[in-house]
């Protein structure tokens, strides 16, 4: 090797990193910033899931809980009750079904647009979501109808 070589080897290593060392590094901090980019995708996506999720919570009350006033009207509710016998009422032309649900403690007019389920009738437990107004009763956006079971039928026959 020639003095020369030497001089510019030397020179190269101490002012700075020799190129394939450069390479080395540039390629290492790509990574890096790779990594935290994706990283921070990720926690904006967790970050979104969190904050919708808060922001659709739907509350769970009963009958005697909502005419007591204790939600905010207008707000979305889940209510369960049943349905009180006599109270079904369709209107013809629409999906429009007007009912009232009841619990111990007092029943409620409500009023339901959409598909009925085949097991809605007097005395099924049902459970809607919806907006409640004191003035004009519950108006529902979803309904279930909870399935009696058959477990329940063979304790009320005596266990046959």
């Amino acid at each position: 090797m020639s003095a020369y070589n030497w001089g510019v080897l030397m020179a190269e290593t101490v002012i700075g990193r020799p190129r394939m060392a450069t390479a080395a590094a540039t390629r290492r901090r790509g990574k890096g910033l790779q990594l935290a980019v994706v990283g921070l995708v990720i926690l904006a996506a967790v970050g979104y899931l969190v904050y919708s999720g808060l922001r659709t919570n739907v509350y769970y009350r009963t009958v005697s809980e909502l005419q007591v006033g204790e939600v905010d009207p207008g707000r979305q509710v889940r209510l369960a009750g049943n349905v009180v016998p006599g109270s079904i009422v369709r209107e013809e032309g629409s999906s429009v079904v007007r009912f009232q649900v009841a619990d111990p403690g007092g029943a409620l007019a409500v009023v339901y647009k959409g598909a009925v389920p085949d097991i809605f009738g007097p005395d099924i437990e049902v459970v809607l979501e919806g907006k409640y107004n004191p003035g004009t009763g519950f108006a529902a956006d979803t309904m279930l109808a909870k399935c009696p079971s058959k477990f329940e039928e063979q304790a009320k026959n005596g266990g046959q």
